[in-house]
């Protein structure tokens, strides 16, 4: 009989070792899948798994825990600030030295909307009484159904996000979904390509517009309409359509390691990341910064949430 015990027990832990083993082995190799569990579950996750959130429709993306380095170094603000030159006369060294210093950053787990949150889902929390009315009402500043929402303030899309049982992503979050650990410039990559965004192109009505692409839109695209210009972890529309709102407030870099960071404890601005319609190629790198108060909105500022990983 106790023979017969420690056989079991023997091929049990045979069993369990190679189970880890096997987790071990698809996180090296990730492969995109649809988790169909209740989005307070925990499953096994890998880079690029989609769920859907119950309540407001959104396909979300999951990002890994890891490391990265966060920022920019001197050859990237010197690379903006030429880039920058090239399609702009209002450029300062000063504007994108804010990306400064390359920090290291740890992250847990989390998972970030594909999309931006669009007027149709913003619509849905104002009509249960959660969300209030947006800053502007002219049609054509707010775009389509599946337009991405602006207008917004920081304080309606914390309002939103809590809404569906998330919040807004840190900025450090949000750099290292767009950007991954190879610390992409843009979310596909490190050489600009205006067919995979949607920019200040040559619909765009600024002095800085580039005329050498068209992506077909004059102001905001619907939401997933560059599906070639995907994050390493199939997070879109990172680059470029409108600004994200994130939650930390807008401040300096630290030049030391940190893990989880959620930026200053307080301050008058909120950062916002990823450039829009309106923006230049050097304005819709991964690294690059920009800010508003938390009560401003603008016609180009949106907003997707995140939730952690418990």
């Amino acid at each position: 009989m106790k023979r017969t015990l420690l056989l079991i027990t023997a091929v049990l832990l045979v069993v369990s070792g190679c189970d880890a083993n096997r987790v071990d082995l698809q996180l090296s190799t990730p492969t995109a899948r649809q988790v169909d569990l209740p989005i307070t579950e925990t499953p096994v996750s890998l880079p690029g798994d989609t769920r859907v959130r119950p309540l407001d429709g959104m396909v979300m993306v999951y990002v890994p825990a890891g490391e990265f380095d966060m920022g920019s170094n001197d050859e990237e603000v010197e690379y903006a600030l030429g880039q920058c030159w090239e399609y702009d006369t209002n450029c300062n060294r000063s504007y994108f030295s804010i990306e400064q210093p390359v920090h290291t950053v740890g992250l847990d787990g989390f998972w970030i909307d594909k999309t931006e949150v669009t007027n149709d889902q913003y619509e849905q929390c104002k009509e249960v009484g959660v969300c209030s009315s947006l800053g502007c009402q002219d049609e054509s500043q707010l775009g389509g159904t599946h337009q991405p929402v602006v207008c917004v303030t920081w304080l309606q899309a914390t309002a939103y996000c809590d809404w569906v049982g998330a919040r807004l992503p840190t900025e450090a979050e949000w750099e290292y979904a767009a950007r991954g650990p190879e610390r992409r410039r843009y979310p596909w990559g490190d050489e600009f390509d205006g067919k995979l965004l949607n920019y200040c192109d040559t619909n765009c009505t600024l002095a800085k517009s580039d005329k050498t692409f068209n992506d077909g839109y004059i102001r905001s695209a619907p939401v997933g309409s560059y599906p070639q210009g995907a994050s390493w972890v199939g997070a879109l529309d990172m680059a470029g359509n409108v600004w994200e709102l994130v939650a930390d407030w807008n401040g300096e870099y630290s030049t030391e390691r940190q893990v989880n960071p959620t930026g200053p404890s307080s301050g008058i601005r909120r950062v916002a990341r990823g450039g829009s319609w309106h923006a230049s190629p050097d304005h819709v790198r991964c690294a690059l910064r920009t800010n508003l108060g938390a009560d401003e909105f603008a016609d180009h500022v949106g907003f997707r949430c995140v939730t952690s990983v418990p």
